[in-house]
């Protein structure tokens, strides 16, 4: 009788008990539960906000360069308005004294454009 084969671990270990049963997966489980709150959504920035923003960049450059450098002094007032536009775009909230005074002192056409958007925006919560 021939000797038997070595056994080089091919053989399943002997099974004793119950399987272990997978946990059961749980679709849409409340955070605390193990797992991470939901991140929270950027609103979309506004377009007309942006096309606004843009537009006073342009103006400004144009008013600096047509008016060989004098234009500069300009800046003074476009340059903050214009980064509070870029801000306001990003907020669910109505900017209107924002979008009179970029009527008045910026550019004729960024005012309309915010104004008009307002109306599409919630009013600020009261405090």
């Amino acid at each position: 009788m021939p000797p038997p084969a070595p056994d080089y671990g091919q053989t399943p270990a002997p099974y004793y008990g119950q399987p272990p049963t997978p946990p059961a997966p749980s679709y849409g489980a409340a955070p605390g539960y193990g797992y991470p709150p939901p991140a929270p959504v950027q609103p979309a920035s506004s377009g007309m906000y942006v096309a606004a923003a843009v537009l006073n960049w342009v103006v400004l450059g144009l008013l600096v360069v047509l008016t060989c450098g004098v234009g500069l002094i300009a800046a003074a007032w476009f340059i903050p308005m214009t980064i509070f536009i870029h801000k306001g775009a990003k907020d669910p909230y109505k900017h209107t004294a924002l979008g009179v005074c970029t009527l008045l002192f910026c550019n004729l056409i960024s005012g309309i454009l915010m104004l008009v958007e307002d109306t599409k925006r919630q009013d600020r919560p009261k405090a």
